[in-house]
């Protein structure tokens, strides 16, 4: 494709963050260099150093949110940026100025249908945190209860809007046009982002994701995620239960050795592998900033497992179902359903916060995570590269047999570490990386399978750094095809593999009639498709094009010399015309291996 002339302006300024900011190697490599011009500003810091990632990730929040996701989801391709720049986008923040006050109510009575003043007995006109896409709010509800209030920026959809057309046409030009677009899902990578912000975007989409969530993990009673508010969440406002924790870093020794830390790791990955392996809907962004550890004794919501146990005066009821008729409102009367009665104390709890960015995996991409987690927890490198050749495309050149040893060799280094020291998510990036060398075009869900998995395991590490995951990992997953084995031998999977068993038996005599028919009336076709074929027969049209050119070449000179006694003027002109042909493919030659070889390289 051709990008529109409003877009090339828009290009150079793009691929200009990297020329000035230390990835000039990477736009070179891609062939991006030639659309961006040096304008002399470049940092004084040397390429990959910690001061030119540091400026590029500010140079991201200087630009705006579209930019500061697109930098969030960037930190999670190793196989396109150095681990220096991964690191400081890893730590990517977007704190702005907030926006005024009169703003905020504005917002909320427009979208609520009243008065602030009527809607909530208090509600904090300095804000407890404040992004580029919307700023938070302490208050509380006339019924007594300490909520959070989330109220999204005035005008923010306009601003974004032209940001993601354009990244959207910039990324079909690199499929189209760049080296690396060919390995790289970089349509894949703009489609999470604009699904990521138009889930930001409306608060309806991000309180039913923490619906979901809390009714999911309803059934660990050490996991809290905050209940929402159905009647006071729009579009522009989102209203959940207040928490009030204490940030992991921020656990006191003295807090650390006088409680126990371990079971809410465990049931922190338990409620992962759950989310990834068997729902196929998982918080993608579970980094330490948006989990909190509620320490005994401080005032904070219940659990739903401590609401069916001890009761709560706010508990949902079937007439609130039925009168509400909300997913929000079914999704928590779900979760008190599943929610186990326990009466054990528990000396420390742990929250989960900001549901906006989620992702979905298909069945097919379920199944292949739980094989090449299996394939991790059991060192079964050659299991873990055929899960991911499964889901990937194949490219045409592709090398199966130095992908599938190159997999193993991760998987078995990673194996031979400390238990403890086992980091799926780093394992997995290894992998995606090894995927992009070797010719193997990987989903981009997978990125963010893989950071979710990365920040999952330094949240448990940070919590215990005792814990074992890889046991859990071990042990879940072997409950998981315990309960897909019973799944499969009930009445209801027994019929219907009867019937299709049936259903297979009665075509089957009509299916070898039909084959019978073909083979003898000569009337069979076998396709074989074989990924290196293609590369094979290239390479063998050039070599016998250019034994004809030379063919070609030789004959014309033969001719020449023949011609010279008789018409010496014709004789010459055809030796003129050799040697243009001659020097013609000297040079076509030349610049196509040139080409070819650069190409390998990148």
């Amino acid at each position: 494709m051709i990008l529109a002339p409003k877009y090339l302006g828009r290009v150079a300024a793009t691929v200009g963050l990297f020329t000035r900011y230390g990835l000039a190697d990477f736009a070179r490599e891609q062939g991006l260099d030639t659309l961006a011009k040096s304008d002399g500003t470049e940092p004084a810091a040397s390429a990959g150093s910690e001061e030119t990632a540091r400026a590029f990730r500010e140079k991201l929040v200087e630009l705006g949110p579209a930019y500061i996701k697109l930098g969030q989801l960037l930190s999670s391709r190793s196989d396109l940026l150095p681990p220096v720049y991964i690191r400081e986008l890893e730590r990517l923040q977007d704190d702005v100025k907030p926006t005024p006050f009169e703003e905020i109510v504005r917002i909320v009575e427009e979208d609520l249908g009243g008065r602030i003043s009527k809607l909530f007995a208090s509600f904090e006109e300095e804000p407890i945190g404040s992004a580029s896409l919307g700023q938070a709010h302490a208050a509380v509800l006339r019924d007594g209860r300490d909520v959070v209030v989330k109220v999204q920026r005035p005008n923010i959809r306009e601003t974004l809007a032209a940001d993601i057309e354009f990244f959207r046409e910039f990324a079909k030009f690199m499929v189209d046009h760049t080296s690396a677009g060919r390995r790289i899902d970089f349509v894949g990578i703009i489609s999470q982002l604009e699904r990521a912000l138009a889930d930001e975007l409306d608060y309806r989409v991000e309180a039913q994701n923490a619906a979901h969530f809390r009714r999911s993990l309803a059934e660990f009673p050490r996991l809290l995620v905050p209940r929402v508010i159905d009647g006071y969440s729009t579009e522009r406002v989102l209203t959940t239960e207040r928490i009030r924790g204490v940030k992991i870093d921020a656990i006191s020794p003295v807090t650390r050795t006088e409680l126990d830390f371990q079971p809410i790791a465990d049931e922190l990955m338990r409620a992962y592998l759950k989310q990834i392996t068997i729902e196929g809907h998982f918080h993608a962004d579970p980094h330490p900033g948006n989990v909190f550890i509620l320490l005994p004794n401080s005032v904070n919501p219940h659990t739903p497992s401590e609401i069916v146990t001890y009761g709560d005066e706010h508990e949902v009821t079937t007439a609130d179902v039925e009168a509400s008729g909300s997913p929000v409102t079914r999704s928590e009367a779900g979760a008190l359903n599943a929610a186990p009665i326990d009466t054990r104390p528990l000396d420390v709890k742990l929250a989960l916060i900001d549901f906006g960015m989620t992702a979905r995996l298909t069945p097919q991409l379920r199944d292949a995570c739980v094989r090449v987690l299996l394939g991790l927890a059991d060192d079964r490198g050659e299991d873990v590269a055929d899960a991911l050749i499964q889901i990937g495309e194949v490219l045409p050149d592709f090398e199966r047999s130095q992908f599938v040893k190159e997999i193993s060799d991760v998987v078995s280094r990673s194996y031979r570490l400390d238990a403890g020291d086992l980091d799926a998510g780093r394992v997995l990036f290894d992998a995606i990386n090894a995927s992009y060398r070797r010719g193997l075009r990987l989903p981009a869900d997978l990125t963010l399978l893989a950071k979710a998995l990365t920040n999952l395991g330094d949240v448990s590490r940070a919590l215990d750094p005792s814990f074992r995951p890889l046991d859990t990992v071990r042990d879940y997953l072997a409950e998981i095809a315990t309960m897909r084995a019973q799944h499969q031998m009930n009445p209801r999977q027994l019929y219907k593999l009867i019937n299709q068993s049936w259903e297979f038996a009665s075509a089957l005599p009509h299916r070898l009639d039909v084959i019978t028919k073909r083979l003898a009336d000569n009337d069979i076709q076998a396709r074989l498709d074989l990924p290196q074929v293609s590369v094979l027969l290239e390479g063998l049209q050039k070599v016998a094009n250019r034994v004809f050119s030379g063919l070609v070449l030789a004959s014309i000179i033969i001719a020449s010399a023949m011609l010279l006694k008789e018409r010496r003027q014709l004789g010459s002109w055809g030796f003129i015309i050799a040697a243009g042909i001659a020097l013609y493919m000297v040079i076509s030659i030349l610049w196509n291996d040139r080409h070819t070889a650069k190409r390998a390289r990148t």
